[in-house]
């Protein structure tokens, strides 16, 4: 084996040793993050893969002192480096399938099983083809250049993990391995065409050749940069779960009333900083004490959460959807004044309007008040309750005019608010046909 050939195989032998090992760890590390659990568990079968056949390829120059200078290569050692690049490629398709799945993209979990066997079909029919080893080498080495293309399209198209370090470290290790797959692509071309140096099982070529040793360095390198970047990326997505759980209501999904008043301060300041339009609402839902006595708090739970995804898929990108506590909901809208928020305000009736409740036919209702920030004083937090005090005084008069409707706060005049008391008054619940909407 030449002196560059041992290089080679050394430092393989030492880098996927170390991702093998590393990887196997992160598995069960990253448990947490489905992309994370799906990246790791490629790296530990290309890992095992590339070992595997650098393992062999030690073995064969002990038992056959003259390869590969000779540019044949021993009886299996071919066969071996196609199943070897097979499951290589294998393990890099399911490191493909967690980025898909890290940036919210279907995974394709069928056709990427079927393109991998596909994959690994041709590997073994190549072999038995005349240029077995050039055509091997080459359809490796194309797979892998397209996987690696479209994860940098991918990562190219998503601002998601801009921000973070793992992101940029991934596209860089992407980069890399891209611009070697092209440059062995590039050198498999002479041969194919006119009969050059012979290819060995393991990616490399006899001497005459200087690309080899950098082009696997490089690339070896690049293995090890990428899976520290798709390890930080996983970790960044771990720890962003985490603090989203805790600024998140568990039972309807929305912000807690902690990431509202956070998000109010934020919206405040800007209206305090800009004077841009800032109106809140504050949604009821209708007669829920009767709900929950009369079907159990696992019905109320279920109504709880439908609401919750009517609000969510009623409001806008920019506004902020709470659970302010109980039945309680609020929605704060930037660069809206209170008209522009009845837009909103209807469209959640109606779609409230269409839950149904346990028991014979019937159906939800909310009461909704509206208010927009104006005049104001103080501080940020004695902002935030004022403007939710006008809201929360228009959303019982709401109730009082008969409720499943909305009413604006400029427009009520001298309201005596209502007691919670007064709101849990069970009363029969809204039957199916709508209700005008009062302003």
């Amino acid at each position: 084996m030449q002196l560059a050939q041992q290089t080679i195989v050394v430092v393989m032998m030492v880098v996927f040793s170390s991702t093998l090992l590393m990887s196997a760890g992160l598995v069960v590390a990253l448990r947490a993050s489905e992309a994370g659990r799906q990246w790791a568990l490629g790296h530990v079968v290309a890992s095992a893969a590339g070992l595997l056949v650098v393992a062999c390829t030690a073995g064969y120059d002990l038992l056959h002192p003259g390869y590969p200078q000779h540019g044949i290569p021993p009886p299996g050692a071919l066969q071996l480096s196609a199943l070897g690049a097979g499951c290589y490629i294998l393990g890099r398709l399911t490191i493909y399938r967690g980025v898909r799945t890290f940036y919210g993209l279907p995974p394709h979990t069928v056709p990427l099983r079927l393109f991998g066997l596909v994959v690994v079909t041709l590997l073994v029919i190549a072999t038995g083809l005349s240029d077995a080893r050039l055509l091997v080498h080459a359809l490796a080495y194309g797979v892998l250049a397209m996987v690696s293309f479209s994860t940098i399209v991918i990562m190219l198209r998503s601002d998601r993990g801009r921000t973070g370090i793992g992101g940029p470290v991934v596209m860089v290790s992407h980069l890399v391995l891209l611009a070697g797959q092209v440059v062995a692509l590039t050198s498999f071309a002479s041969p194919i065409s006119g009969g050059g140096a012979a290819v060995t099982p393991f990616f490399m070529q006899p001497s005459g050749m200087a690309w080899p040793l950098l082009s696997m360095i490089a690339a070896m390198m690049a293995v090890l940069l990428g899976l520290f970047g798709f390890c930080m990326m996983a970790t960044e997505q771990i720890i962003a779960l985490n603090e989203n759980g805790a600024r998140v209501d568990a039972l309807t999904g929305l912000l807690n009333r902690g990431a509202l008043d956070q998000s109010a301060a934020s919206l405040i300041a800007r209206w305090q900083r800009d004077g841009e339009a800032l109106s809140c609402l504050v949604i009821d839902v209708d007669h829920f004490k009767q709900v929950n006595d009369t079907f159990g708090h696992d019905a109320g739970d279920g109504i709880l959460r439908e609401i919750a995804a009517a609000l969510d898929h009623s409001r806008r990108a920019s506004d902020i959807a709470a659970r302010y506590g109980g039945e309680e909901f609020c929605i704060l809208c930037p660069h809206t004044d209170e008209l522009q928020a009845t837009a909103l305000a209807n469209r959640i009736l109606r779609k409230v309007r269409a839950i149904p409740l346990p028991g014979r036919e019937r159906y939800a209702s909310v009461s909704i008040g509206v208010a927009q920030l104006r005049a104001a004083t103080g501080a940020r937090d004695v902002i935030w309750r004022g403007l939710f005090a006008e809201a929360d005084r228009a959303l019982y008069s709401a109730k009082e005019r008969g409720r499943d409707q909305f009413v604006i706060a400029s427009r009520v005049m001298d309201e005596v608010p209502v007691t919670s008391s007064d709101t849990d008054t069970m009363l029969p619940l809204r039957e199916p046909d709508p209700l005008p909407i009062s302003v």
